[in-house]
């Protein structure tokens, strides 16, 4: 795990996926548990059959993600991703639209 004060810029993914079998609030905490102490984990919410999560790939794929989930019992239905940091929109504009001169 990098230290806090860490400098380098850091590309965190916010991934959303809905999850078969996440039933009661218990199935909810053994996720929490079994996700929460992973490192490259940032934000983590687990309610309603889906679990939200912001992490840094560079200290855990999505692959591990769903590795632990399925070993914990659970079967990812759907997955979506996306870049969660203002780094993105930086080094990624948007292009110009087509009234740009």
């Amino acid at each position: 795990m990098k230290p806090p004060d860490d400098p380098t810029p850091h590309e965190f993914i916010d991934a959303e996926m809905s999850v078969d079998g996440i039933e009661t609030p218990a199935d909810e905490k053994a996720l929490n548990t079994a996700l929460s102490g992973l490192a490259g984990i940032r934000n983590l919410t687990i309610a309603e059959g889906k679990i939200s999560v912001e992490y840094d790939p560079v200290e855990i794929t999505k692959a591990r993600l769903t590795e632990v989930i399925t070993r914990s019992g659970y079967r990812i239905a759907d997955v979506e991703t996306a870049p969660a940091s203002p780094i993105s929109d930086a080094l990624h504009p948007e292009s110009p639209g087509p009234d740009a001169t």
